[in-house]
């Protein structure tokens, strides 16, 4: 699939799904939303839908269980740097929005989808929180957020990349390494060995008392 194909295949998935989100947000289903949660329903619904079909390869009549559950549980809290609120609205909003779309009769499995996304309301929340999981860019994002920078100020943006790619670099450079100590004593070096006598020449008389010149003797 091309690029351009897929960003005209997207854009009809939104228009789609904008669609129903329209006749969503003036259904019986949508009024029990907190006002947190239908601030943040319009995010939820369009993310949901772009990032199952960039990521999965789902368009919205495609989407079933295992599709939504690796959307949400994983997809989305890995890649998404978006507030603890907006996380915690996914699931209620998706399956409102799921009840609305069986309600209706658009999506031939949404009642069955409503069910499931409400039943994996604690583990999307808890995977968004899970730093391990999280992908680069969301990393990135979340810790200029943390940092307090502000992500529309570029210049801001590209000063703290710099300093966060050299605390990468340096997190990841191997600590130096301590210097061997042996856990056992080495020997002593040796001493040199000292005469307590003088040398006795070739010449001089052997100290053995024969009489005889040393080399003649004992110093053969």
């Amino acid at each position: 699939m091309s690029e351009e194909y897929a960003d005209r295949e997207l854009e009809a998935i939104h228009e789609q799904v904008g669609g129903w989100f329209d006749g969503f947000v003036n259904s019986p289903q949508y009024e029990p939303l907190t006002e947190t949660q239908k601030n943040k329903a319009p995010g939820v619904v369009r993310c949901f839908a772009e990032y199952s079909f960039r990521h999965i390869g789902m368009a919205p009549e495609k989407w079933n269980p295992g599709s939504l559950t690796e959307c949400c549980v994983e997809i989305l809290p890995g890649k998404m740097s978006a507030e603890l609120a907006f996380f915690q609205a996914v699931a209620p909003v998706l399956s409102a929005f799921f009840t609305f779309l069986a309600e209706k009769g658009l999506l031939s499995n949404a009642r069955a989808l409503a069910k499931i996304v409400a039943e994996l309301d604690e583990e999307i929340v808890a995977a968004s929180q899970d730093q391990r999981h999280w992908g680069p860019a969301k990393a990135f994002a979340m810790a200029a957020q943390k940092a307090g920078v502000d992500m529309c100020d570029q210049k801001a943006m590209h000063q703290f990349m710099a300093l966060y790619n050299l605390q990468l670099l340096a997190r990841q450079r191997p600590a130096p390494q301590a210097p061997f100590v042996p856990t056992t004593s080495l020997p002593a070096p040796a001493m040199p060995v000292r005469r307590s006598e003088p040398k006795v020449g070739r010449n001089d008389p052997c100290p053995c008392g024969s009489g005889k010149k040393f080399k003649k003797c004992c110093g053969r």
